[in-house]
């Protein structure tokens, strides 16, 4: 079962009747979740807003009475250009809802109000924190980094926000990507229900193979627990045998000879079938392909990949001269991570001291080919 991140719409705008300010109640102006951002050499990095960080005091605290923008300025919002960024204002009451924070706002300008009931409705904060480079996952959503110490400068009104349409002054969930054509593109996200009952974000290109893994693994869960059923009979079966030895002498011997057996054949079961090497064994390989993801892309079909098969595939997508037929698994496993060290994503850190940040797709895109092709060409220079 598919859900999406989509909300009802917030039915709270309204207009002063002596001024004609926009009012609009309990906005939600950004969301917890893993996003990307492009640096400045053009690779692409996923940075996420922990629960911990975004729905911090000290974050929801500086999203109260800031600027309302017409789409991000290029600076930060102050005293000194107020005159010619802001066009509204938040409220002092911001809070947390979920994992979204929320806050009341008046819009005052009287053009961006008219964009607002055209149907200019998405938000998106621009902000300054310091990026941590601690690897992990959130909801099923890896990222490189932790944004930290968030502060909050204004909130834009913006054609398209990184937080998705449930991010808005009225209701949906998708970002904007230019594509290798310089067009803009609809990039959704979308919840997937895993078998087991929890919930994991994946981009909606991912949703068929995120599915068909998890209909794998849950036929192998069937297997694990049928095994497990065959183990506790056969243990039944030990321990009525190993009563009939006890209580008759006369057949005892061969009674004992059943029963150990009977326990040869239970730990055989066993180590053939270790539920938790099994669990370790695909966790593993979810792993493997979140690191070759990356390099070989989306469309990359891992159905039937051994752990090298994938590997060289990565490898070859920057460096396709190598010929790995006589090469060991060692060699494989070297040189690939040899890639991975040398490839990773780094941090960028400006505005001071700290990162200013704006949530907007329009802003901030990623072209997969043109890093590749940055890659390869790393590559070639180094072994020359």
């Amino acid at each position: 079962m598919l859900t999406r991140y989509d909300t009802a719409p917030i039915n709270s705008l309204s207009v002063d009747s002596q001024t004609g300010f926009l009012h609009a109640k309990n906005v939600p102006i950004a969301r917890v979740g893993v996003f990307p951002y492009l640096k400045a050499d053009g690779s692409l990095t996923m940075e996420a807003k922990l629960p911990d960080e975004l729905l911090a005091d000290s974050t929801v605290e500086s999203a109260n009475s800031k600027p309302v923008t017409d789409e991000h300025p290029n600076e930060a919002v102050t005293t000194n250009n107020t005159k010619k960024y802001m066009k509204g204002f938040t409220a002092d009451n911001a809070h947390v809802d979920g994992d979204k924070l929320k806050v009341d706002m008046t819009i005052t300008d009287s053009d961006l109000i008219s964009e607002i009931q055209k149907g200019k409705q998405e938000l998106s904060i621009g902000f300054q924190t310091d990026i941590a480079p601690v690897k992990g996952t959130y909801k099923g959503m890896a990222y490189d980094s932790v944004q930290r110490n968030i502060q909050i400068n204004h909130v834009a009104v913006v054609r398209r926000g990184r937080a998705g349409h449930s991010v808005r002054l009225t209701g949906d969930s998708a970002e904007m990507v230019i594509d290798d054509k310089g067009e803009k593109q609809e990039m959704d996200y979308k919840v997937v229900h895993l078998s087991d009952g929890s919930d994991i974000t994946v981009a909606s290109n991912d949703v068929s193979k995120v599915t068909k893994l998890d209909a794998d693994n849950s036929e192998k869960a069937k297997q694990v627990a049928d095994i497990k059923a065959q183990i506790k009979a056969l243990q039944a079966k030990l321990d009525k045998l190993q009563g009939t030895a006890d209580a008759n002498k006369a057949d005892a011997d061969k009674a004992q000879a059943k029963a150990d057996s009977a326990e040869k054949e239970l730990s055989d079961y066993k180590k053939k079938f270790n539920a938790d090497a099994l669990d370790d064994a695909v966790a593993k390989r979810m792993d493997l392909i979140n690191e070759v993801k990356p390099f070989v892309g989306d469309s990359f079909d891992f159905k039937g990949k051994s752990e090298r098969d994938m590997k060289i595939e990565a490898i070859k997508s920057v460096n396709d001269s190598i010929d790995f037929e006589n090469k060991s698994d060692d060699y494989v496993d070297a040189y690939f991570d040899s890639l991975e060290d040398n490839h990773k994503p780094s941090s960028v850190v400006g505005f001071q001291d700290s990162v200013t940040k704006t949530d907007s797709a329009e802003k901030e895109t990623f072209d997969r080919y043109h890093m590749a092709d940055m890659i390869e060409k790393q590559m070639n220079g180094g072994n020359n």
